[in-house]
């Protein structure tokens, strides 16, 4: 069917899908249970709306978003709005309008956000974001709570065997930076340069300030500074007469200690050049990747201050995982019988059918119409009349429901 000689009526826009029975239903059940670990963990669910006032999505460090926000007019206010492409903005003004002092707050988020324009390998321009966030915890201490948090989700999701985490740490490039004494407008063009890992740009930017050679070269050293956990001892070797960059090694080693006892099957990794969402983040970063992925399966950070334009400046840690791509690599988990049942108003049968979805069968009563047997159509089980009762039968001799 075309409409007016273009496309389909029934052709999504770019960036947007359909989600059918069997992704809808593991959605569902990994989200279910993703907030129930969340919730034995200590962290309670909260929904924010889907739209807010744009200078509420965007205050202070959140203002990063803007290009992925989309924008639409309040006409009952005439104010913009923003759909909200991260619900981390949103956990921050929640926080802060709960917060007592000195108090620690944990909540856990699930729901779509929306993107308005698709990430650098085209994925969904809607996500279905589920994350954590824990506040007023500072330190290391509060960064390994919420990444164990985060591996423990992820293999809610999907084996983890084959994960990789890896560990960054936002301060170490900011001090370097910043012990150059360059203008703020430079600052920010030498880590962008960094984020994108441009080393030519990064030197071509430095080069007509000879005095400040040594500062180069601890800045390309950050190329080489990616590996196994050794490459924070040879961080601390050349770069640790900075104080930030010796808290931040610590931290990272900390971290990565624990982790290590815990979790003894995940593979661990550092990059300090990792500077992503830099303008953000104010500590420490971790995403976990899986096998054959190029975007990591999960992914946060610290980013302490961010509710300091709600009125409350705070610590802040967190994560957030997308749902729809680990339903492709997800552990498929295992479902009751299904049951098929006649067409009938037969009072027993549907008092056998009642009894059967009480105990978690689930069972699909057929119409009027061509019978199909249920074998056929992939049942577990089917019920029958016999003697004036209804029986379940099938080949599953653990089937325990005593019809009749």
């Amino acid at each position: 069917m075309k409409i007016g000689g273009h496309s389909p009526a029934w052709l999504l826009p770019a960036g947007f899908e359909d989600l059918g029975p069997a992704r809808a239903e593991a959605l569902e059940r990994y989200r279910r249970a993703l907030l129930d670990l969340f919730g034995r963990w200590g962290y309670r669910l909260v929904i924010p709306p889907m739209l807010e006032h744009l200078e509420s999505l965007l205050t202070g460090s959140a203002a990063d978003l803007d290009l992925q926000t989309w924008k639409v007019l309040d006409q009952a206010s005439s104010r913009l709005l923003g759909f909200r492409s991260d619900m981390t903005p949103q956990m921050a003004r929640m926080d802060a309008q709960m917060s007592r002092d000195h108090d620690q707050r944990r909540l856990c988020y699930a729901g779509t956000v929306l993107r308005a324009l698709p990430d650098a390998l085209g994925g969904s321009r809607a996500p279905y974001q589920v994350g954590a966030e824990c506040f007023g915890v500072a330190g290391p201490e509060g960064d390994l709570e919420i990444l164990s948090l985060l591996i423990e989700s992820v293999a809610v999701c999907q084996d983890t065997s084959d994960c990789v985490l890896d560990l960054g740490h936002v301060a170490i490039a900011r001090s370097l930076v910043a012990s150059l004494g360059l203008d703020a407008s430079l600052q920010a063009r030498l880590l962008e340069a960094v984020e994108r890992k441009a080393w030519p740009d990064l030197q071509a930017i430095l080069e007509a300030t000879p005095e400040r050679a040594s500062a180069l070269a601890e800045l390309t050293m950050l190329a080489e500074l990616h590996g196994d956990r050794e490459v924070l001892q040879r961080a601390r070797s050349a770069l640790g007469h900075h104080s930030v960059v010796q808290r931040a090694l610590d931290d990272l080693d900390f971290v990565w200690g624990v982790l290590c006892e815990r979790y003894p099957q995940l593979s661990i990794q550092c990059d300090l050049a990792e500077l992503h969402g830099h303008r953000y983040h104010t500590g420490m970063l971790f995403a976990v990747y899986g096998p054959q992925r190029g975007e990591p399966l999960a992914q946060g950070g610290r980013y302490d201050g961010i509710g300091r334009s709600f009125g409350c400046d705070r610590p802040a840690t967190g994560f957030s995982l997308d749902l729809k791509p680990l339903l492709r690599d997800g552990l498929e988990p295992s479902r009751g019988p299904r049951i098929w049942a006649p067409a009938s108003a037969d009072a027993a049968l549907w008092r056998s059918i009642s009894d059967l979805r009480s105990q978690g069968y689930t069972v699909v009563q057929g119409g009027p119409g061509p019978t199909v047997s249920a074998a056929e159509e992939g049942f577990d089980g089917w019920l029958e009349a016999r003697d004036g009762s209804w029986v379940l039968v099938g080949s599953a001799p653990e089937f325990r429901f005593p019809a009749g």
